[in-house]
């Protein structure tokens, strides 16, 4: 990133009131967690995509689970990484309202700091029992999956279920709801990690005001690199710090 750049973001910061974070996969990238459909992703090294199918899941929940044991180790060891804590650190600057939309299910960004978190594809936080309903905190379920054993509810023999959203699952509305409202309220938009190959989550960057600027960041380019007003193919946070950094002068 050259220092043009780098003084143009930490501008935006400076400038912008109500900013508003879209990540995705490659946020977390760094935190170790791999992502779904680069090169090296989860859907590229022979993962089936069905892991994440709702009729899949209730047809062989240990599908699901075989891979969650593995995936899910990962994601409770991980930890935020400096863009994730950039992120946080702006939110805590006089004068910013800073909210985050994220595809992310692994509550990095809550870990880092952030307090205004719209988790549009379900978090793993919860879990719930598909036949009586019953909601628990999945880490509580975390003996019986590292022992590859589907976790079920004592009490009806139902299957619990993260509170992720699966293939075939309809959004939170709620959720998304209000993280439209947010990308239109904004005077910065700045999606972060994502290709904006998936929706309805990649049709939020269409509710900005014509007058909110928007920024990309992101290893590989995406369908909106045209439209934005700084694009960056480069680590998170290899961009994110330094800006915020300079914000904060």
């Amino acid at each position: 990133m050259n220092s043009a750049e780098q003084i143009q973001l930490g501008n935006f910061f400076s400038e912008a009131r109500r900013i508003v974070f879209l990540t995705g996969a490659g946020m977390s990238t760094e935190s170790g967690i791999p992502d779904f459909r680069s090169a090296t992703g989860l859907y590229n090294t022979g993962v089936n995509k069905r892991v994440f199918d709702i009729v899949a899941f209730r047809d062989t929940p240990e599908l699901f689970y075989e891979f969650a044991r593995a995936f899910l180790g990962t994601i409770r060891q991980a930890k935020p990484n400096a863009g994730h804590r950039a992120i946080a650190a702006l939110e805590h600057q006089p004068g910013k309202e800073v909210q985050v939309i994220t595809q992310n299910i692994d509550m990095l960004h809550q870990k880092a700091g952030s307090s205004k978190v719209h988790q549009v594809h379900g978090t793993l936080e919860y879990s719930h029992c598909m036949t009586c309903g019953h909601r628990i905190k999945t880490e509580q379920h975390w003996p019986a999956i590292e022992a590859g054993r589907v976790p079920r509810h004592e009490a009806c023999g139902g299957v619990f279920k993260p509170e992720i959203v699966f293939f075939g699952e309809m959004l939170p509305q709620d959720v998304c709801a209000a993280a439209e409202r947010a990308v239109a309220e904004a005077g910065l938009l700045v999606i972060a990690g994502t290709s904006l190959q998936v929706y309805p989550a990649a049709g939020l960057p269409d509710a900005r005001r014509p007058d909110c600027r928007m920024v990309i960041i992101n290893q590989t380019p995406t369908p909106l690199d045209d439209e934005a007003d700084l694009r960056f193919h480069q680590r998170i946070s290899q961009v994110l710090e330094p800006a915020v950094l300079r914000a904060a002068v």
